[in-house]
């Protein structure tokens, strides 16, 4: 039993006593007369005078691969497994991620059910539905399994024949024209026949938008839950006004693009903090010191444009809370110093900031979350509810950042050690290790592959590699810093260098031993820089010594055009183990 303190059941608060049994609450009193007829069944009393009991938080804008530094930082470990301990440490019990590789995000998902892994509650989305070269998957990056394309009504039946199986807690759609460059847009035939084919599968349907229109356009197909308050421009008070009377919840995301504007301004002030590297991985706070990192971010326009998109954000989530329009709280985890958990603490202070009362910020946290997931025995603290319950020293309610002095956290009824879940302690969440998975099994960390096989970049297991002779052909050995065994063999896609046919205007490269794939694609061709990761246009490739990007050309002469300015085709079928060359 907690007693002694104030509660905060996820709609009212006052001095109060929780009795936790098992995994589910038990009882909730309030009143000093009611408390005093409180037993806690013979387990153990503890006094929380001085501190506010409330439901564990939720977040419900998570993106659970993004690692929260600079838009030029890459980072090959994998850090899903430090994102969770932040989150559970930070008091986020529950979570909806709404954008990662759906291989990976789904196999979390089933191995929290499974009770496997101590987590919070995952919900997932998996992969996003936008036309081609939308937002995320801008044109010339190859979407794997994190976009499905939608260019017409027509495309809509095969991606839910492919998504759906996978049970999706929700279906997310982008609607976004571009804040800092023009980007493809969901036709609005598309957004209605997705919202007719997600009502048909029992799926509800997440709207990211930007803009007034790409509200207008969701409410006229019926989509009335949005996974931003829009942050390109302000909103009318008649438009957020019809957002209430539709019934809409908005998840305003400020922390998105407060994160940016702190980013770029060079406020991110907890970076002086010696505890963030408790949450946060030292190689994502040290990208966030690196002038050559933050170059793009700390540019004058960037950070006008960052210093609009918050003023913006921020005055349309007052519109639309005074307009009686449902409010749920969300952080956006993984964008640049949008950190995973203390990042949705900082999204309830500023929807307070903006205007929202305390009481309704932590509802929007808690009760409200659930709500939008469908699951009333998350976010408060009634009778029957799960025990996912928060302690911070302090009220909230007279000084909302009291969320940041975290006490205790209960997952399911039982406490956790909070101090265990630091980075530095390095303490594993599997509750069994998992070992032993084959080739193409999906692998959460490089112990989990079986002996000869290494958790690869894309987080398969394949053959482990020294170089490419340890490939069959058609497979390059691709090195992992992150990983112990140093390389994994990767099967190429097959795609054709010279009819360069890879989805999304992508790259076909090849990497060795006969194996071509779909890569990044940059901007250079014949003698231009490559870019920062090595990256030309299609039918070009980076020279590595002179960071200069070259044609591809077929020394055979069969195919593609001949080397111009009277350049000669130098054959690479060493080093290709395929019939191609280069013009030099």
């Amino acid at each position: 039993m907690l007693k002694g303190g104030t509660v905060f059941d996820g709609a009212r608060s006052g001095r109060g006593a929780v009795v936790i049994e098992g995994d589910r609450v038990r009882q909730v009193v309030f009143g000093d007369v009611a408390l005093a007829g409180v037993e806690a069944g013979g387990g153990e009393v503890v006094d929380v005078a001085g501190k506010t009991v409330l439901p564990g938080l939720i977040d419900l804008h998570v993106h659970s691969l993004s690692v929260a530094g600079p838009y030029a930082y890459y980072d090959d470990e994998l850090h899903l497994e430090d994102h969770t301990k932040a989150m559970l440490r930070a008091g986020v019990t529950s979570y909806l991620d709404l954008g990662s590789s759906q291989h990976v995000i789904f196999e979390q998902r089933a191995r929290i059910d499974a009770g496997e892994l101590l987590a919070p509650q995952l919900f997932a989305a998996g992969p996003l539905l936008t036309p081609t070269g939308g937002h995320p998957c801008y044109h010339g990056s190859p979407p794997g399994d994190f976009c499905l394309f939608i260019d017409a009504p027509a495309d809509v039946a095969a991606a839910f024949e492919a998504l759906v199986p996978r049970a999706p807690d929700v279906i997310k759609i982008v609607l976004e024209s571009g804040g800092s460059r023009s980007l493809p847009r969901l036709s609005r035939l598309s957004v209605a026949a997705i919202a007719e084919a997600a009502a048909a599968a029992g799926v509800p349907v997440i709207a990211h938008a930007t803009q007034a229109v790409d509200i207008e356009a969701a409410l006229d197909a019926g989509v009335t839950l949005f996974a931003h308050v829009p942050d390109q421009e302000r909103i009318s008070p008649e438009l957020a006004r019809r957002m209430a009377a539709a019934h809409a919840v908005v998840v305003p995301t400020l922390s998105m693009t407060d994160g940016l504007y702190r980013t770029a301004h060079a406020t991110l002030t907890e970076l002086d903090d010696p505890a963030l590297a408790d949450d946060v991985p030292a190689g994502v706070i040290a990208a966030l010191r690196d002038p050559s990192l933050l170059a793009e971010l700390r540019t004058a326009r960037f950070q006008e444009l960052s210093r609009a998109w918050r003023d913006h954000a921020a005055a349309n989530l007052l519109t639309c809370y005074q307009a009686g329009v449902a409010i749920a709280a969300g952080s956006d985890a993984g964008n640049p110093g949008v950190f995973h958990g203390p990042a949705l603490r900082r999204e309830v202070a500023l929807l307070v900031e903006a205007g929202m009362p305390p009481i309704e910020a932590l509802a929007a946290a808690t009760r409200a979350a659930a709500d939008v997931l469908g699951r009333p025995d998350l976010g408060r603290l009634e009778e029957g509810a799960l025990a996912d319950v928060l302690v911070v020293d302090g009220d909230p309610l007279a000084d909302i950042r009291a969320l940041e002095r975290v006490s205790r956290v209960y997952k399911s009824g039982v406490l956790l050690d909070r101090d265990a879940l630091a980075l530095p302690r390095r303490a594993s969440l599997a509750r069994e290790p998992r070992t032993g998975s084959g080739p193409g099994e999906t692998c959460l960390a490089a112990s989990e592959c079986a002996p000869a096989q290494s958790c690869s970049p894309a987080q398969v297991c394949a053959a482990t590699c020294r170089d490419a002779a340890g490939c069959a052909p058609g497979s390059a050995c691709l090195f992992d810093g992150a990983s112990a065994t140093g390389g994994s063999c990767a099967p190429g896609d097959g795609c054709d260098l010279f009819a360069q046919d890879c989805e999304n205007g992508a790259a076909c490269v090849f990497w060795g031993n006969g194996s071509t794939s779909c890569w990044f694609a940059g901007a250079g061709s014949d003698g231009q820089p490559c870019d920062a990761s090595f990256a030309c246009a299609p039918g070009s490739v980076c020279d590595g010594a002179a960071r200069a990007c070259v044609d591809l050309c077929d020394p055979r002469g069969e195919r593609g055009e001949p080397c111009p300015g009277g350049k000669r085709c130098v054959d690479l079928a060493a080093i290709a183990g395929l019939s191609v060359g280069v013009c030099e």
